[in-house]
């Protein structure tokens, strides 16, 4: 499959997370023990940093708007990431801050639970609108109100592409309170319980609704389960998704899948060959440990054939 260099950066702008990852004989219960299966692995984390590096490993520029603290933690994961070959210049280092920490448990289902200390990484901040301008596509995922207004509303001042996935916790905020963000998106990201937090049903009906009301794509993710899509135009579709030989963990699968549809329509895909491209990411990435355990594109391309 051939594709297109892009030689402006996608951005991406949310968490980046100090990861600790444990593999657990089965998810702990009160008062029992639980005990690791493998030994448990560190490394950068958070849905922006994960759609980013992911990118990067799909052969494009990325970068990275995110905080972290001035503390150990804070400066690992700049380090980890300059070597990845992502650009960084966007990452404020906040003095004083506690960079933001997950511990994420992981059972030998590939299921996760995850326990999150924020830190400083949605302290407010200002935004380079040049480096924003100079991007070629913006991806917001969850994080404060405050950075999905400041930064989507440069974004769409500037005509970039922009692409949503609040995630969890922006998504309890609602449609309404997201409605500015919304209108300046093409695509949203969601899976079902994403969709019912967003606008009070996890129904296809739903989805039509926010398409409709905000002129976007809704695309709704469902596990292992065809994609739903519904266009500006109200025509909906599914796009059935890659069945991976087998799951080792499923934490970062639907960050996977938004970079793989991402860099699809950067190259020129049409909607449906994109999403493809992004079941192809995402049934790679559970194969392998860790929110950015992504193989590369080739590997990507070897095991799933577009």
């Amino acid at each position: 499959m051939s594709k297109t260099k892009n030689n402006k950066p996608i951005l991406c702008a949310g968490h980046l997370v100090y990861d600790i990852r444990d593999y657990v004989e089965q998810m702990p219960q009160i008062d029992k023990t639980t005990f690791m299966y493998m030994p448990p692995q560190i490394g950068p984390g958070g849905s922006a940093a994960n759609v980013a590096l992911n990118c990067v490993k799909l052969k494009h520029n990325a970068a990275l708007i995110a905080n972290v603290g001035d503390d150990p933690h804070g400066k690992f994961l700049l380090k980890e990431l300059k070597k990845s070959g992502l650009d960084t210049s966007q990452i404020k280092i906040i003095k004083d801050g506690r960079t933001g920490l997950s511990v994420i448990l992981i059972d030998r289902t590939g299921q996760v639970m995850v326990i999150e200390d924020k830190g400083c990484i949605e302290d407010r901040r200002e935004f380079d609108e040049k480096k924003i301008a100079n991007s070629c596509w913006l991806h917001l995922t969850g994080t404060s109100l405050y950075w999905l207004e400041k930064i989507s509303k440069i974004a769409h001042k500037n005509s970039i592409p922009i692409s949503f996935d609040p995630g969890r916790a922006a998504s309890r905020l609602g449609a309404e309170k997201l409605a500015k963000i919304l209108e300046r998106a093409e695509y949203l990201i969601v899976n079902k319980k994403e969709l019912e937090a967003l606008s009070g049903s996890a129904s296809e009906e739903s989805a039509k609704n926010l398409s409709k009301e905000f002129n976007l794509f809704t695309i709704v993710k469902n596990g292992h389960n065809p994609v739903f899509v519904c266009t500006t135009i109200n025509k909906t579709f599914y796009v059935e998704p890659y069945t991976a030989p087998y799951v080792i963990d499923t934490l970062g699968a639907g960050d996977a899948f938004a970079s793989g549809l991402i860099c699809g329509k950067i190259e020129g895909m049409s909607l449906v060959e994109a999403i493809k491209f992004g079941h192809a990411a995402a049934a790679a990435k559970v194969m392998h440990p860790g929110a950015q355990g992504m193989p590369k594109r080739e590997s990507v391309l070897k095991h799933f054939k577009l």
